[in-house]
């Protein structure tokens, strides 16, 4: 390390600190996600059942990302580069990186999709669906599994050369060392194609889940207001939907969001350190306020002149 480095930086390990939180993590992890499934699996009423095994694919998938991410894998990112490390279980057996990278997408896709097949059932019990539908689910669901388990696998044979491709990115990020000294990973040189990808097929699947909550939640409003149902039935079958809608909000945000703005960040090379840049220091902001104050100021102008015009003519 440089004197910089030292000066600047403590000779905390970020990696190992890193690598410990995890792991702390997994041991308060595990025991909750087992309770819980025990809880669907054993304690769901029997009015629940047919949706029971839908809500424990959500719990199964959800579960095994997070074991996956703090113990298995332990992704160490170098954002904004294609590049990382792993620090699990995986690397210590010796899996290769590319093959655990392409675990945890795989992985993200099926949580992804668990929750767009939890909605669909939702849609096709409470609404009224067509004929057609009710053929082409099976199809159409069929082949989002295809594709979550199959996307990401062209891109291991995009793994740019290991002695080339380190030094570029240690190149790129000059102060990586100051807090970063172990071995690095790069999944691609050009992560262009890898964040259209994974932006276009996340984006698909979440307007086709955001759909289906509308479109159940307005057939749950008609079936209320034309009394086709029940009031304690309509009743119970609006407040599990709004549940299981706020239950998979929380990976959504956590996780997806996230994974959606890193694929366009790295596709447009636009982060948010420069929004960050703009608001935090005074000079930036002042400018950028300024430039606000004077549009303002300007339409303000403009409608006085306006109105004055109009009164002008009119006497």
């Amino acid at each position: 390390m440089s004197e910089s480095c030292t000066d600047k930086y403590s000779f905390i390990n970020t990696a190992e600190f890193f690598e410990i939180c995890f792991h702390c993590l997994t041991f308060l992890e595990v025991p909750i996600h087992i309770f819980v499934g025990y809880l669907i699996l054993f304690r769901t009423p029997k009015r629940m059942g047919n949706v029971k095994w839908f809500m424990f694919n959500v719990h199964f998938w959800s579960a095994l990302l997070d074991v996956t991410l703090s113990l298995l894998v332990i992704l160490y990112m170098l954002f904004p580069a294609a590049a990382g490390y792993a620090l699990g279980l995986f690397t210590i057996i010796g899996m290769d990186l590319a093959l655990q990278t392409t675990v945890v997408v795989i992985e993200i896709g099926m949580t992804v999709l668990s929750i767009l097949v939890l909605f669909e059932n939702r849609y096709t019990f409470l609404a009224a669906s067509s004929n057609f539908w009710i053929r082409a689910r099976r199809i159409f669901i069929g082949f989002c599994y295809v594709v979550a388990c199959t996307y990401f696998i062209p891109f291991n044979f995009m793994v740019p050369d290991q002695s080339l491709a380190g030094p570029s990115v240690i190149q790129r990020l000059r102060t990586l060392r100051c807090f970063y000294s172990g071995p690095i990973f790069v999944l691609t040189q050009d992560a262009t194609v890898v964040a259209w990808t994974t932006a276009v097929k996340l984006l698909a699947e979440f307007t086709f889940i955001i759909a289906l909550v509308i479109l159940t939640f307005l057939n749950i409003v008609k079936k209320n207001k034309v009394a086709s149902l029940s009031k304690n039935t309509m009743a119970l079958q609006k407040k599990f939907f709004v549940s299981i809608t706020i239950q998979t909000a929380i990976p959504i945000a956590v996780i997806i969001v996230p994974l959606i703005y890193c694929a366009y960040s790295l596709a447009y090379e636009f982060y948010m350190s420069t929004i960050a840049m703009l608001l935090i220091h005074e000079p930036y902001r002042n400018v950028l306020f300024r430039w606000g104050k004077a549009e303002r100021q300007s339409r303000t102008m403009s409608i006085s002149i306006a109105r004055s015009f109009n009164n002008s003519t009119m006497h």
